[in-house]
């Protein structure tokens, strides 16, 4: 406990420094958000740092550097791939945001990245499947395995790149999702997940006063972050944790943009195309913003801890978080003035 603390402490510490020197570090990197001209997508007041992203890979590569110094037992390869993996995505964010790399490429160059680290770490891959209520794993050998893998880790890179749209949005999930992962995790990887949530809460302060945000190199380096540590609970913890568990942690951000891939394509459009029609476009148009921050923290939050209060009803709040996200979504785009916005 006392060792958790520290390293949330030390994350939060390398977090604050950050965000105190946002400008000047987003300045000399080329990692600022410029406000687009009226009726673009961006409305935010002033030039913004990208910074969110370096916060957060600064911070568990210092728990990483930390923890291979300090517990010997640790397994080494696992942390190094993960950073490895992690840096990976970030500097793939960090370069389109400084000069706006295609969907085509962001996707090719990721997925470099995780295949590796799904190749050399097994623990990081999806091997098999299983229900709350299923007796029997179902096998996923060799390629299919590979394939899946690739496909989770893909689908919420691209779930939380889409949600960032409103300040607190996604590093507010993400502290909902530290805390699941606190309580699915083994006990050596604790240190990690506390580093990272230490940087989050602080980030959060900043990001929703306005003076920095994550950019494409936060959320890139933040969902590898969080698909790692969930793939890693998973199969050290599969007694106890189903599928249905992991799938309810990203319920909200995954139902959002698998919505928005269908409803894109239904229109002959490319799934990739900016839009602002994702639920947070709808929640601001209807309700303005941060007032809708808490109900979607809510319907994150609330299933979760159900779920782990309740073991093997995973698959019920999955279903109650999928109702409750289109009946969120109804409600927001039920009033004229969300329809016009």
């Amino acid at each position: 406990m006392i060792a958790n603390l520290a390293f949330a402490l030390s994350g939060a510490l390398i977090a604050l420094l950050v965000s105190l020197w946002a400008v000047p570090i987003g300045t000399r990197l080329g990692l600022l958000d410029f406000p687009d001209p009226a009726g673009g997508r961006k409305l935010h007041a002033k030039v913004t740092p990208l910074v969110g992203g370096l916060a957060l890979v600064l911070a568990a590569a210092a728990a990483v550097v930390a923890m291979l110094l300090l517990f010997p037992t640790i397994p080494r390869r696992v942390l190094l791939w993960f950073l490895v993996t992690v840096t990976g995505l970030f500097l793939v964010g960090a370069m389109d945001d400084r000069m706006g790399l295609t969907a085509r490429t962001r996707l090719a160059v990721a997925s470099m990245f995780l295949l590796a680290a799904i190749a050399q770490v097994p623990d990081f891959a999806v091997s098999f499947l299983l229900f709350a209520g299923q007796e029997d794993l179902f096998l996923l050998p060799g390629l299919l395995g590979l394939g899946f893998s690739l496909l989770c880790f893909v689908g919420l890179l691209n779930a939380v790149n889409m949600a960032d749209g409103k300040n607190g949005l996604v590093i507010g999930q993400a502290l909902i999702w530290s805390a699941i992962l606190m309580l699915r995790l083994p006990a050596h990887m604790l240190p990690l997940m506390a580093a990272i949530a230490g940087a989050l809460a602080v980030l959060f302060v900043f990001n929703m006063k306005g003076r920095l945000f994550l950019g494409d190199n936060g959320s890139y380096g933040l969902s590898a972050m969080f698909g790692l540590l969930a793939i890693y609970a998973w199969n050290h913890g599969f007694a106890d944790i189903h599928v249905d568990d992991i799938a309810l942690i990203f319920a909200v951000p995954v139902f959002d943009t698998l919505r928005l891939i269908v409803f894109r394509l239904w229109q002959g459009k490319s799934p990739f195309t900016p839009g602002r029609d994702h639920l947070h476009h709808y929640l601001y148009a209807r309700w303005g913003w941060p007032r809708p921050l808490a109900w979607v923290l809510l319907l994150v939050a609330v299933p979760n801890l159900l779920a782990i209060a309740f073991p093997g009803t995973g698959l019920v709040w999955l279903i109650v978080t999928f109702v409750a996200y289109f009946g969120l979504l109804w409600a927001a785009t039920a009033s004229p003035r969300a329809r016009t916005a």
